[in-house]
């Protein structure tokens, strides 16, 4: 993942390891300021460019947002304190989003989102690195100048 929350934009690169039969593996550019999405095929650098419908959402805690829990997570001689916050209101029987943070410099652990008691993205946050060391990884490769206007699935075409 990196992050760039003063430009507003995003990107995520699939990492997964394992191999899975027949699943295609993508790199995702957020650019909401231009208020698009580029998805890349790794294997192939095909490209398809999709319009971002969700505003900007900085990964912090929000305004608005419950403190759940403050505990120490690791072992002895090696703990970090984190806050548990959530987007839970008294009316609401669940939350649709929990974040974890250290109390020390506020820096992401955990984030949970989920839909009618389904997690729907769940982030983990480790090696974490200040300031961007390559900018261009922002940069959509010049395959996106022909992309399609509609998502590529996961699954294999053959």
């Amino acid at each position: 993942l990196s992050y760039d929350g003063l430009n507003e934009r995003v990107r995520v690169l699939d990492e997964r390891k394992a191999l899975i039969p027949c699943k295609r593996l993508f790199e995702y550019i957020l650019l909401y300021k231009d208020g698009v999405m580029f998805q890349i095929e790794q294997a192939t650098k095909q490209c398809s460019k999709i319009t971002l419908t969700e505003p900007w959402d900085p990964l912090d805690i929000p305004q608005n947002a419950t403190f759940e829990d403050q505990y120490s997570i690791g072992g002895p001689q090696e703990q970090i304190t984190v806050q548990e916050w959530s987007d839970r209101k008294s009316a609401r029987s669940y939350e649709t989003w929990i974040g974890i943070y250290t109390i020390k410099d506020c820096y992401p652990v955990q984030e949970t989102f989920t839909k009618n008691y389904s997690v729907i993205l769940s982030t983990r946050f480790f090696d974490i690195q200040l300031g961007i060391k390559d900018p261009s990884v922002f940069i959509p490769p010049s395959t996106c100048q022909a992309a399609q206007p509609e998502r590529m699935s996961e699954d294999c075409s053959w």
